[in-house]
């Protein structure tokens, strides 16, 4: 049995490129199921990125394998790597865009390796070229050791990912607004500590409506835990940004009940 790949790309549909990763796939073996995943990280945006690597990957079986590439530094020194994150494999550029993967996996669970660059490789489209190809043996039963040598580090870390303590606050940034509209931030449950949420706020706007599911809120923004784990500000039926909600990149504020732990 193979193990399927699921595609995180900024490449969008308009052009070729999305296609010739599924076909760099099939070189490799033509027996493996490729699908298209999320090809509409706005370009460039790691941060974008590493948030959906994280929500893809949460839904794979165990063995299954996550081609990501968001890739500004394509043909620079960046390293290109492997990692197996708690059973979710993972090729990416190694740019912060595993952040989320390789953060939130168990220690005794997480191993990473180098990927070689051939040398007839283009130096613009490492995703066709490097990435594709390793996803496709892996998923077609390589192991991760064979693919590379050991990285001998972590792999780079997205500071923007991750939130921060600011005083009795925790702060952090929109990562994401879905195509509901919802705008998701880099705050995460786990972050809070097990405790509530008192209120959200970012420049313009806050609430202190949270709740649990998109129903119950009521007029205007809330705040809630997603499927993913993390907060967001969301208005019921409609986008947030309608109602003052925060947009994409804007820093935001959370309040947890008792104030932030150090």
């Amino acid at each position: 049995m193979h193990a399927p790949i699921v595609f995180v790309t900024d490449f969008g549909t308009a052009d070729t490129y999305a296609a010739a990763l599924a076909a760099a796939c099939w070189r490799v073996d033509p027996g493996l199921t490729a699908l298209a995943g999320m090809h509409e990280v706005p370009p460039g945006d790691v941060l974008a990125g590493a948030y959906h690597v994280k929500a893809i990957a949460q839904a794979l079986p165990p063995g299954g394998v996550v081609c990501a590439v968001v890739d500004p530094g394509v043909g620079t020194d960046r390293a290109a790597i492997a990692v197996d994150a708690g059973g979710t494999l993972c090729v990416a550029p190694d740019n912060g865009l595993l952040t989320y993967l390789w953060t939130e996996a168990e220690l005794r669970g997480r191993r990473c390796v180098a990927l070689p660059v051939p040398l007839d490789a283009s130096a613009t489209f490492h995703g066709r070229d490097v990435f594709a190809p390793a996803a496709a043996r892996l998923a077609s039963g390589v192991s991760l050791d064979e693919l590379g040598a050991p990285l001998g580090r972590p792999p780079v870390l997205c500071d923007a990912a991750l939130a921060h303590h600011d005083g009795g606050v925790l702060r952090g940034v929109v990562c994401v607004v879905d195509r509901f509209g919802n705008a998701v931030t880099t705050v995460r449950e786990s972050d809070l500590r097990g405790r509530a949420m008192a209120s959200v706020s970012w420049e313009g706007g806050s609430t202190t409506q949270v709740v649990r599911t998109y129903a119950q809120i009521g007029d205007g923004l809330a705040a809630l835990i997603g499927s993913t784990g993390h907060v967001e500000i969301a208005a019921r039926g409609g986008e947030a940004t309608a109602h003052g909600g925060p947009q994409r990149g804007a820093v935001v504020r959370v309040t947890p009940a008792g104030g932030a732990s150090p």
